[in-house]
């Protein structure tokens, strides 16, 4: 949410959509300075804020995005109804914290309730509620320009139940009711939230440009209370794994999100951290923030990040872990991991496709390379002591174990050949394919191939 401040008179006013704050700005003429409300930083002005009933404010900014604005050629939700804007406000995976820019996620952003945490709404001096404002106007400010209220929306019941709910603490606390267009009671004192994760990490959201140079900034300070972001969900849109870069180290953050879809707002800033730590292993509050992340909550991490950001974990272990242990820890899970990573790479590529479980052996058994054996796919135990020896390992290290650990599973829970040659124990092994077959099919992979 964006604050003005101004100079005549002297005070600061947050911009709540849909109040006809934005008149009021305008009649203020231009702003000394323009900010994002956490970034504000005056205690001895006085700040307003300017609301509005709950109903015709959401009528309002629904018609907005309904419909095209300054001279669009088209609406930014073209045929958006109150029932679908109502599924987009009560929808959990929509944010409405501005860090992500689709329609649908602008529009919760600007719906949310007014009294809620990110209005930051309890740092006003004054509220002052619209709907009264042309009639008694403070001697301070200018006279604004208003639609006249004269009656709330005609909405079907069931939208009122609906928006009643929404904004149930809009009316509990800001003075207006359901069933009058004007405001009925007083405004209650709001209490300060507890910090919210915008709060906390204030240039992410506010969307700041920062370089590499001055990567601390990109960041929460180390020592930040990590609770708020270990139970806040990054919203939005699902999306595949995105292997680009941006200069702009907010940018990169903000383009990582769809990764991150349903995952916890910690996730996302470990990851946040091992980016910064790529590209300069000396910045000290990265390596601070990454150990105090891992050091409280590697156990919920790793069970929720997906395997490439483990990986990401475990090599961030290997270069930068405090002690020779978790160093070792770290390498053991990224070599696990990549080398899973290279033999499924090569299959995939290279190897032709052929029925699983396997009719036919092509090969019997015998020397690899160096002294080293097959594996004896059906009687073996190689997987099964290897996969118990790592266990007790991790299960010494609570910091960086958890996230090795975790690599080991997703290799036994998903197609690789850790899961498909232990699927293959006990089992009778299929018949070696016929020497005068083996001899015709590898001729034809070779004149193929």
């Amino acid at each position: 949410m964006t604050s003005y401040r101004f100079a005549s008179p002297d005070l600061i006013l947050l911009e709540i959509p849909g109040t006809g704050a934005d008149a009021l700005r305008d009649a203020l003429g231009p702003p000394e300075e323009t900010r994002p409300v956490t970034q504000m930083d005056a205690p001895e002005l006085p700040c307003i804020a300017l609301i509005a009933h709950p109903f015709l404010r959401a009528a309002r900014i629904i018609t907005e995005f309904a419909t095209p604005q300054d001279g669009a050629p088209s609406a930014r939700l073209p045929g958006l109804t109150l029932e679908g804007a109502l599924d987009i406000l009560e929808n959990p995976r929509a944010p409405l914290d501005h860090s992500r820019a689709y329609p649908q996620a602008q529009l919760k952003a600007a719906l949310a309730p007014q009294t809620h945490p990110i209005r930051h709404l309890h740092t006003a001096t004054r509220i002052l509620q619209s709907e009264t404002l042309q009639s008694a106007p403070p001697d301070n400010l200018p006279k604004v320009t208003l639609p006249e209220v004269t009656a709330l929306p005609d909405w079907p019941s069931s939208i009122v139940k609906r928006m009643s709910k929404i904004y149930a603490e809009d009316f509990a606390l800001l003075g207006y009711s359901p069933d009058q267009p004007m405001p009925t009671g007083e405004i209650a004192p709001l209490a300060p939230p507890a910090p919210q994760v915008w709060d906390l990490w204030p240039a992410f959201f506010d969307q700041h440009d920062v370089r590499i140079a001055a990567a601390a900034q990109a960041l929460p300070a180390p020592g930040v209370d990590l609770a708020p972001f270990s139970t806040a969900v990054v919203g939005g849109r699902r999306g595949n794994t995105w292997a680009g870069r941006e200069p702009n180290l907010i940018r990169h953050f903000r383009k990582l999100q769809p990764e991150f879809a349903d995952q916890s707002r910690l996730a996302h800033l470990l990851a946040a951290t091992v980016v910064i730590l790529r590209r300069d292993p000396e910045c000290r509050e990265a390596a601070e923030l990454f150990h105090e992340i891992t050091e409280d909550y590697s156990l919920q991490l790793a069970s929720e990040m997906k395997l490439r950001w483990l990986v990401s974990v475990t090599d961030t272990f290997a270069d930068l872990g405090r002690n020779q242990g978790q160093r070792a820890m770290g390498i053991a899970g990224s070599l696990l991991a990549n080398t899973l990573k290279l033999s499924e790479t090569e299959r995939r590529l290279y190897a032709v496709p052929r029925p699983w479980p396997p009719q036919r052996r092509l090969a019997g058994g015998g020397a690899l390379f160096d002294g080293m054996i097959t594996y004896w796919v059906e009687k073996g135990e190689m997987i099964t002591l290897m996969t118990e020896r790592l266990e007790r390992v991790c299960a010494e290290d609570p910091q960086a174990g958890p996230f090795t650990r975790e690599i080991l599973r997703r290799a036994h829970r998903h197609n690789t050949v850790y899961k498909r040659l232990s699927d293959l124990a006990e089992t009778t092994p299929p018949p070696l394919l016929d020497a005068e077959l083996t001899e015709e099919l590898s001729k034809l992979t070779s004149d193929l191939l």
